[in-house]
């Protein structure tokens, strides 16, 4: 299957190589088997899934899709509960029906960012995009994206 990323950074004289299922979760177990079986490198450590930036970048951020930047602090988020499932609606100022794919994406990429490849899939059923102009009866109800960590942590009770 397709799907699969690699990434490699240098953190100091240690080489971290993050394997991603870019978001396929039917992928996930693949990346955790080649994790998990990577060979022992000295100055080597490998990663399963995008990682969430560290909390003290979360407001510099920002993902540029074609002509498009898309900063974290500027879209917003309601979370809504059915059933056992948590589903996301994602706002933006600069949605339009001729650029919402492209917002949709850097959103989800701005998520991986936030809260981690593995996160974004296992903690949120799916995601809904839309202008800010559609949520006039809620608008107070949204909050950053930038927070959006913390609401899982929350969410789902971890400290």
């Amino acid at each position: 299957q397709t799907g699969h990323a690699v990434d490699l950074e240098k953190n100091g004289d240690v080489i971290i190589m993050t394997i991603s299922a870019d978001g396929i979760e039917d992928n996930f177990e693949i990346v955790k088997e080649i994790v998990n079986n990577a060979p022992k490198i000295d100055k080597w450590n490998f990663v399963a899934f995008r990682q969430p930036v560290p909390r003290e970048k979360i407001n510099s951020i920002s993902i540029k899709v074609k002509e498009i930047t898309l900063d974290p602090k500027t879209i917003w988020f309601r979370a809504l509960k059915e059933d056992d499932n948590l589903y996301l609606q994602i706002f933006s100022d600069i949605l339009t029906e001729d650029n919402k794919g492209d917002i949709s994406y850097g959103c989800l990429m701005l998520l991986d960012n936030l809260i981690g490849e593995y996160d974004c899939v296992k903690k949120v059923s799916a995601y809904e995009f839309y202008n800010t102009n559609e949520a006039q009866e809620f608008k107070d109800d949204l909050d950053p994206l930038t927070e959006i960590r913390d609401f899982l942590n929350y969410y789902y009770g971890v400290d």
